[in-house]
Parts: C-alpha cells; sequence; structure tokens
C-alpha cells in the first residue's frame, strides 16, 4: 500500500453531476487528495451536454436571453433567494472559465456570458445556451438560412417532421426541411434503438459512407445538416470531420431524448480529467450517512457488502442533486428531507402546496426550489443563520431556490457554485499557511 493511501483525504465530493464532477477536477488539478463518490453516474447522462447559465427572463417570457450577462442583474433583483445572489456574477463568470479550462483538448466548447447559441432541440423549439459543443453550435438558430434534418427510422423519440415544422413556424429566419432513412447496417432493421447504440455505429467508417450516400443527394441547396445527437462517443471528431467532408456540407447535432450522447461525452471528459490528475472515483457505493459534531462533519459511512465502512477527509461536499436527482427526498405525509447529515430542508410542510394547480405552469413549481439553505461560503445554516459545519459545502441543485427550470440556470448553479467551493478550500488553507 503507498503510504499516501493512508493518509485522510483532503475532500469528499458526493455527487457526479456538473457541480460534483467539476469541483471534483479542480480540487484534484490543485494537487489535493480527493474522493468522488456516487450511487450513480449522475445527471449529466440525461442533459443535453449544453451549458445553461440564463435562458428566459422574466420566467414567463417567450423570448429567449441573447445576453445573459446583460440580463442577469435584472434576474438578481427580482429573484434575491437564487443561488446566483449567494455567489455573484465574478463566481458565475469563473466557474464557466474553469469549466472551459477543464474540457479544453477534449471537447471543443464555445460560446460566452454575453451571448446565447440558441440550438434546435427535439420537440422543435429553441434551446437558449451559454455554452455548446461545436456540434451543437453548429445548429445555432440565429445563422440565417437553409437546414436540413435528418432521422432514422430504428431510432426512437426522433422526429425530423416535427422538429422542422415547429421551426419554421416559429419564423425565426431558418428555413427547415426533414428527411427520414433507414439506417445501414448494423442497426439497420432494428426497432426502438437508442442513441448510444447509434453512436456507437457512426464510429464505424462503413457505417457513416452509407449514411453519406443516403443524404448526399436531398441535402443539396441546403446549407447545413443536421443528425441526431448521436455522432460517435470517442471518436466524436473523426466523426463530425468526416461527415462535412463527405456531404460538403456544416454538419450539427440536434439534441435527443436521454440518454444523452453529448452529456455521454461530457461526464466521460471530465471523468479522464479527474482520473488523471490523481482523483479516486467510486461509483455504485451509497453515502449511508454523515456524522457532524462540534461544528464540523467528522466522518461519512459507505454501505459496503459487508459493513458501512467510515471515510474521512478534511472537507466534504455535498452535490446530490435536488428533488429530481434524490438530494433533497419527499414522503407521502409531507415529510421533505436531506437524507445524508440530515441538514434543514427549506420547504413547505403541508404537500398540497408542493404543486402549482397546472403542471406547466409559467411560474415555479414550488417543490422544485426546496432545498438546504446556506451561507455565502456555502455551508448549510440552521434558522439563525449559524453555520451546521465548516467543513461542508452544498452544492448546485441540493441548494435552496435553485429551481433550474426557471430561467434555465441550472448549469450556471452547478458552475458557480462548484468554483466558490474551491475558492474558498483555497483561501481557507492560504490563510491557515
Amino acid at each position: 500500500m503507498k503510504q499516501d493511501d493512508l493518509k485522510p483525504y483532503h475532500t469528499i465530493i458526493i455527487g457526479t453531476g456538473l457541480a460534483g464532477l467539476t469541483t471534483a477536477c479542480l480540487l484534484a488539478g490543485a494537487n489535493k487528495k480527493v474522493l468522488l463518490v456516487a450511487q450513480g453516474a449522475g445527471a449529466l447522462l440525461l442533459a443535453s451536454g449544453a451549458i445553461d447559465v440564463l435562458g428566459y427572463h422574466p420566467a414567463d417570457s417567450r423570448e429567449p436571453v441573447h445576453n445573459p450577462a446583460q440580463k442577469l442583474p435584472d434576474f438578481l433583483a427580482e429573484r434575491p433567494e437564487h443561488p446566483f445572489c449567494l455567489v455573484g456574477p465574478e463566481q458565475i463568470r469563473a466557474g464557466l472559465e474553469a469549466f472551459l479550462s477543464l474540457v479544453k483538448g477534449r471537447l471543443d466548447y464555445q460560446g460566452s456570458l454575453e451571448r446565447n447559441w440558441l440550438l434546435p432541440g427535439p420537440a422543435g423549439v429553441g434551446h437558449p445556451t451559454c455554452l455548446a459543443p461545436v456540434s451543437l453550435a453548429n445548429g445555432d438558430l440565429n445563422t440565417r438560412g437553409r437546414m436540413l434534418v435528418i432521422g432514422f427510422d430504428e431510432l426512437r423519440d426522433f422526429y425530423p417532421a416535427l422538429i422542422s415544422q415547429n421551426l419554421n413556424e416559429q419564423k425565426l429566419g431558418v428555413q427547415v426541411a426533414a428527411l427520414t432513412i433507414d439506417a445501414p447496417w448494423p442497426i439497420a432493421g432494428k426497432m426502438n434503438v437508442t442513441p448510444i447504440e447509434l453512436a456507437r455505429a457512426f464510429e464505424q467508417p462503413e457505417f457513416r459512407q452509407q449514411v453519406v450516400k443516403a443524404v448526399k443527394s436531398a441535402s443539396r441547396g441546403y446549407g447545413r445538416v443536421g443528425f441526431p445527437a448521436v455522432l460517435g462517443l470517442e471518436r466524436h471528431a473523426e466523426v463530425m470531420a468526416d461527415l462535412q467532408r463527405g456531404l460538403g456540407k456544416v454538419v450539427f447535432e440536434v439534441s435527443t431524448l436521454p440518454p444523452s450522447v453529448p452529456g455521454r461525452r461530457l461526464f466521460d471528459a471530465l471523468q479522464s480529467v479527474f482520473l488523471a490528475a490523481g482523483g479516486r472515483l467510486l461509483i455504485g457505493s451509497k453515502v449511508v450517512d454523515g456524522v457532524i459534531e462540534n461544528g464540523r462533519v467528522q466522518q461519512i459511512r459507505l454501505e459496503t457488502a459487508s459493513r458501512l465502512k467510515p471515510v474521512v477527509a478534511e472537507n466534504y461536499v455535498l452535490a446530490t442533486g435536488g428533488i429530481f436527482g434524490g438530494g433533497i427526498q419527499t414522503d407521502g405525509e409531507g415529510k421533505v428531507w436531506e437524507p445524508i447529515f440530515d441538514l434543514p430542508v427549506i420547504a413547505e410542510a403541508d404537500r398540497h402546496q408542493w404543486f402549482e394547480p397546472k403542471f406547466l405552469s409559467a411560474g415555479d413549481q414550488p417543490i422544485a426550489n426546496y432545498g438546504v439553505k446556506v451561507n455565502r461560503q456555502l455551508n448549510p445554516v440552521d434558522e439563525s443563520g449559524m453555520p451546521l459545519a465548516k467543513n461542508l459545502f452544498v452544492t448546485g441543485a441540493t441548494l435552496a431556490g435553485s429551481n433550474w427550470i426557471v430561467g434555465r440556470t441550472g448549469d450556471g448553479v452547478a458552475l458557480a457554485t462548484a468554483a466558490t467551493v474551491v475558492a474558498t478550500i483555497v483561501d481557507r488553507i492560504s490563510r491557515a499557511a
């Protein structure tokens, strides 16, 4: 056993979503001994792969935000309970810059806080987002012209005709046509193929050649050709370059329903950054509980095959997601709780007040805002505002007020809170030195 293995961890991070992975990568990159643990692979595998910071303001507006940096002050003034108000604009920008530095050389993300892309979604609705991989950004609806959207009979839940019709009816300045083809071997004839299966097929040169052959003549007269977001996993850049060369067109991807191939690419890229920096990753291990004594977390316990295993660190980061990710839990009696440290949760005691009468309400669904209240250092606090554990930090959707649906702010919250936690920990280390 290496001597370093006997030392306590500098930081244990619970959760492998965007907030947890980003925090883990940044701390491991700063030569800290980091354990990243989660019961599952996290929400990135369900996400679009783009980074949303502020897509709509006001919340009920149908007009997407074009410049998030310009609209953020209005958003913060209207929603003082939102986590953005705790971390501030500087950390929002710092989170985006840190993310771009982490994925550089692995994934080609483009964009800035000063401009949103408007990307075609799987239902033909524009998706305003701040950062996007080039494969998605190539489909920006702010760029006028004619585009062709391709689908495959074998791929479930992707309908080019629906996408093209809805985009055309919005009169965005793009003219969209649809084409559905039969997928070549080895996908040909299969039913309900998933995006992951099709992505692996696209990594085969022969498959791509047959796709180009089926699409090329129909693509004449169109400036861009869009495919479902399945253009490879590990060999994505090669697939993109090959299709663009074969078609002689700009190629872009349109997000699909989960599982998300761009989300999988992002998860894999951040995971590789973390492991290359010397981090330790445990997926499939449930954190059962944690002990808080004398204003500090003393340990957490992991569920193993034979026993509960205590694990110790100097710092702990809770990045387990909110209501939708299992980081905040509920029951039919109206109880709402945080399951690991039993932290107090901001929530309505009457479960009949958890939802608006209309499910697709233009405003908040109250339950989506339930979470852990924190101070500006992102330490959980009690009712009086006193920190419960100065070495415990809460990030992302676990935070009270972080309803990602309103304004489309979820990824921005994840990155900004990750940057804030890392800055706080590094500052404490420098002060102690």
